[in-house]
């Protein structure tokens, strides 16, 4: 028997590699980078409002009692109504699970982003989702940030909110490191000195009550009567964690059952709700978001 020589080795070698290829044997995939950790949920038709036992008062995208609640998906399109609109449906598939504990209801959003985007510079966005219920009757309130005399009621988290309550607002000599002396004078980085006063002259939004230029807990309140209405709430009880990880958000919004002048829900009682998702990294803010088209059905069990 003779003793195969390596140029026979090697080619039985590339033999059996075409053999493996030609039969179809080839080795799975790895999963693509960023991809969710979790299994893809159903389709939904209605939200189920489970009761729990656990404090919702804060939000807690991680805590143990999620892994017992159903999830359910819901398709988002690109907001068609008014402009400027986005080009592309950024988000398509949002993942929604609600609980409540008699006095605060906990809704869990998830969904794939590639990017943390949480706004700063010029020309930066954040990363953002909203919770909207009616105020009113369900059924006679249009989903579409309500209606005259048919307000809705919004929650709106935003990834740059978060980063703000957790690290401070960023200074502008954070954002802009090498700015120049003749903006901004009392944040510029070798002048030190000057008064909170004398930096609020160089915030003209501080200066003139803009809800919007003061720091946030992590979610807004809104009240809106139709689009180009929406009135930031200045005082709420509801709070908002989110967290980036595998590629995907998961947010929490938690609110109470009942919030005078607001939206209101009972135990045992039908409603309605919808979202909408902004991918700061892609342009998106205002207008240009994922909606949905029409009231998800709920139900406080």
């Amino acid at each position: 028997m003779r003793t195969p020589t390596l140029l026979s080795m090697i080619a039985l070698g590339v033999a059996a590699a075409a053999a493996g290829a030609g039969c179809g044997s080839k080795k799975a995939s790895p999963p693509a980078r960023g991809a969710p950790a979790e299994p893809p949920a159903t389709p939904i038709s209605a939200l189920e409002i489970r009761r729990v036992t656990a404090d919702l008062s804060t939000p807690d995208p991680t805590a143990a009692y999620w892994r017992d609640v159903p999830r359910g998906q819901v398709t988002l399109l690109a907001q068609p109504m008014v402009t400027p609109r986005p080009e592309v449906t950024t988000t398509e598939q949002l993942t929604v699970a609600a609980v409540h504990n008699a006095t605060h209801v906990a809704i869990r959003l998830r969904w794939t982003d590639a990017e943390r985007s949480e706004a700063g510079r010029l020309g930066e966005l954040s990363d953002a989702v909203a919770v909207q219920f009616p105020v009113g009757s369900v059924s006679d309130t249009p989903p579409f940030m309500g209606g005259p005399s048919l307000p809705v009621h919004i929650f709106h988290w935003r990834a740059q909110y978060q980063r703000d309550a957790e690290h401070g607002k960023p200074e502008m000599t954070d954002l802009y490191p090498h700015m120049s002396v003749d903006m901004y004078p009392m944040d510029f980085k070798e002048a030190k000195g000057g008064s909170p006063e004398d930096k609020e002259t160089f915030s003209p939004g501080r200066a003139t009550g803009n809800p919007q230029s003061y720091p946030k807990s992590g979610v807004d309140e809104i009240i809106a009567e139709g689009f180009a209405t929406s009135a930031v709430q200045e005082g709420h009880s509801s709070a908002a964690r989110g967290v980036w990880e595998n590629g995907a958000w998961t947010v929490v919004i938690t609110r109470p059952l009942v919030i005078e002048g607001g939206s209101t829900l009972a135990v045992g009682g039908d409603t309605g709700v919808a979202f909408a998702v902004w991918q700061g990294g892609k342009g998106e803010v205002g207008s240009r978001k994922s909606v949905m088209m029409s009231w998800l059905p709920a139900k406080v069990l």
